[in-house]
């Protein structure tokens, strides 16, 4: 099976690293040897290793399973979150129809609108 390498541009570079070294700095904060977390994970130390470098190899299964052996697998449910996308709620606001009423002919608006 051919693997796509793919590219990836220097900012998710760096957030997968960022995402490694948090999840080794979870893993230190609760005491857990990295050879525990392998175990509890299915994953061999090489793995974690990739995943602890930031490697864009690591699939999102091996995440998944590290998250769960420290206990942290809600945490993926902020990624992309609804509430956290800002850009999309932005749009979506800007697509909504303004709602528009006429007052009298004075410009008040009927204090029961």
């Amino acid at each position: 099976m051919h693997k796509h390498s793919g590219f990836l541009s220097d900012r998710s570079q760096q957030l997968l690293k960022t995402l490694g070294e948090n999840i080794d700095l979870a893993r230190k904060r609760r005491r857990l040897q990295v050879d525990t977390i392998c175990k509890r994970a299915g994953i061999t130390g090489q793995t974690y290793q990739r995943l602890k470098k930031g490697e864009k190899g690591v699939s999102i299964g091996v995440l998944m399973n590290v998250l769960s052996a420290l206990d942290m697998e809600e945490m993926i449910s902020s990624v992309a979150g609804p509430s956290l996308d800002h850009i999309g709620l932005a749009h979506e606001r800007s697509l909504q129809p303004v709602r528009v009423h006429e007052g009298d002919a004075n410009g008040n608006l009927d204090p029961d609108w």
